[in-house]
């Protein structure tokens, strides 16, 4: 069963609403052709990077959370939309000033309409097409959906999404499965700490509860979201092209979503990383022998059919 970010069951069953509140306007009527694009992960692979970098981009509309956790039923999005959403409506100057220190884009009222919508979905049962009035704050620009969380969505979901919405983009980032495995870690541990953080015993635990695994296998997510070798409507891409060029994968994904590359995203540089001061927890020899012999196939995977990078996946860890 897929599990959400912390290794527990996805929030898909969550109580339905039992208030009365109206449908909201923008979810009522209007256009129903849904979301340009949706960038489906991998998690820790460069998604905050893709997403800053539309959000400032005046090509694009993008909402004002980064993961819509519409597709994939998790309560996880109400943790930030709601308190957002508080203090727009308690003092929008006051929010976009917090944003702005951030380096978020500031919310307009659109935005305060898109938040309560979205949170009137919360708990509903889904519908592709109410869903899909969700990026109609666009106007004439282009919109979607980056949620990591969706690669691992099952296969009838991503069937369902793909055949409602035919025109499109998929983008699937990936990364090393060792080093994205690890970079997980270190995110959930940074939240949620534990003993012993960096023994073989604890990262075994981990893999047992958490979904690890499930992110790091690359061949499924992309036999699940791709409609064989031909589909042009899906593009896949990887970490090691945001460490080396990072301005040249933005100008190869911008281009793919139909933006313009030669627009800048405001100020915003092309390699911006809102995430390097991080800290992260050493990865002994041990543990990163265990993970390679753990992600050994799907490393072996990418580098037969997906080459490019992954090529240097193999050699790295002699397989």
């Amino acid at each position: 069963m897929a599990r959400d970010g912390r290794g527990g069951k996805k929030g898909g069953k969550s109580k339905r609403p039992t208030d009365d509140t109206p449908m909201p306007a923008l979810l009522a009527a209007g256009d129903a052709r849904g979301p340009d694009f949706i960038c489906i992960g991998a998690q820790k692979a460069g998604t905050r990077w893709l997403f800053d970098q539309l959000a400032f981009h005046p090509g694009f509309w993008m909402p004002p959370v980064k993961e819509l956790h519409y597709l994939n039923g998790s309560k996880r999005f109400m943790k930030f939309a709601r308190p957002l959403l508080a203090q727009a409506e308690r003092n929008v100057r006051a929010a976009n000033r917090r944003r702005a220190k951030k380096v978020e884009r500031p919310l307009a009222p659109d935005d305060i309409d898109w938040l309560r919508a979205r949170i009137w979905l919360h708990g509903r049962k889904q519908d592709l097409d109410l869903y899909a009035r969700l990026f109609n704050p666009r106007g004439d620009r282009l919109s979607g959906d980056i949620c990591p969380p969706y690669a691992i969505v099952g296969d009838e979901a991503a069937r369902r999404v793909r055949a409602r919405f035919p025109d499109t983009r998929i983008v699937y980032l990936i990364r090393d499965p060792v080093e994205r495995f690890w970079s997980q870690y270190c995110m959930i541990l940074r939240r949620h700490p534990r003993p012993a953080p960096e023994s073989l015993a604890s990262v075994q635990a981990f893999m047992q509860e958490g979904t690890g695994t499930e992110h790091s296998a690359i061949r499924e997510v992309v036999a699940r979201w791709r409609l064989g070798p031909g589909d042009d409507r899906f593009a896949l891409h990887f970490f090691d092209e945001l460490r080396s060029d990072a301005a040249g994968l933005r100008r190869r994904l911008v281009g793919f979503l139909g933006g313009d590359p030669d627009q800048p995203s405001g100020e915003l540089p092309a390699d911006h990383n809102r995430k390097a001061s991080y800290a992260k927890i050493p990865m002994s020899d041990e543990v990163r022998d265990y993970l390679a012999a753990q992600f050994a196939s799907e490393i072996r995977y990418a580098a037969a059919e997906l080459g490019g990078p992954a090529e240097a996946w193999r050699a790295k860890y002699g397989l």
